[in-house]
């Protein structure tokens, strides 16, 4: 009954609801993700994981991936900052009472065409990327979420990934860049499971998909360049006592495990 129910749900709600997507782009499902992942591979304790809840809001078309906390913190800051202007009163923010986050960055899927943005510091940046290439010629399944899910596998950034996607859902979406199997990707790890990521619930929702910020457009090349450039000086021009800019760079050069690399 799930499987007819969700079929029919992604066919046919486009067509009650196409006039009011003329105006705006709206999701049909919320996934959440539980993104768990290694930041230095020379500290494989469990407990020093990092943790991630990320939320891929999608449509037949068109999809947006970020982290939960993220949203949550910006939210509650347009929230101030609209009320502040509203009542022209300096708004009082306490930042450590904000939604805490650890991935700062989004994924936007328009047709074909998949942008990721980042930032660095003060920018951000924007670059172009395309759909991977799969191999699901597996007879392995097993049920995730009470959905019949089917193993694929793929190299991304030199990792070998196995994926789990249920045809039940007949979207080709899932977390990151991780898209393009003739169905929706319920989990997926590297073969050391560096990185992890497991659906933890489908649910109807209907929000916006945009992007959510406008990055300085660069190649993928120029992104990951930027990034050792951030590594190796990290928060340029701004001053700083020589010990603790030394203590930054330690942290960012032990944080070797991106997912982009």
């Amino acid at each position: 009954m799930r499987i007819y129910f969700i079929i029919f749900f992604l066919l046919v709600f486009s067509f009650f609801s196409c006039q009011k997507k003329e105006t705006k782009n709206l999701s049909d499902l919320e996934i959440k993700y539980d993104y768990n992942f290694v930041r230095d591979t020379a500290d494989m304790d469990i407990t020093h994981r990092t943790k991630e809840i990320m939320i891929l809001d999608l449509n037949m078309n068109s999809s947006i991936y970020y982290s939960e906390g993220y949203i949550k913190r910006r939210d509650i800051l347009e929230d101030i900052i609209s009320t502040a202007r509203n009542s022209n009163v300096t708004p009082e923010i306490k930042i450590a009472d904000l939604p805490k986050y650890k991935i700062g960055y989004s994924v936007y899927k328009n047709g074909s065409q998949i942008y990721v943005t980042s930032n660095l510091y003060r920018d951000f940046y924007t670059f172009e990327s395309g759909f991977l290439k799969w191999n699901t010629a597996y007879n392995e399944e097993k049920s995730i979420l009470g959905y019949k899910c089917h193993k694929a596998t793929t190299v991304f950034n030199d990792k070998v990934y196995t994926a789990w996607y249920t045809k039940d859902i007949p979207i080709s979406e899932g977390p990151y860049r991780f898209k393009g199997l003739p169905g929706l990707i319920l989990e997926l790890s590297d073969e050391k499971n560096y990185h992890s990521f497991v659906a933890l619930g489908i649910q109807k929702k209907q929000v916006e998909i945009v992007p959510l910020q406008k990055g300085i457009p660069v190649t993928r090349e120029q992104y990951i360049q930027k990034r050792e450039e951030f590594r190796n000086d990290p928060y340029p021009g701004r001053v700083m006592d020589r010990d603790k800019k030394e203590h930054l760079k330690d942290i960012y050069r032990s944080n070797n495990n991106p997912l982009e690399r």
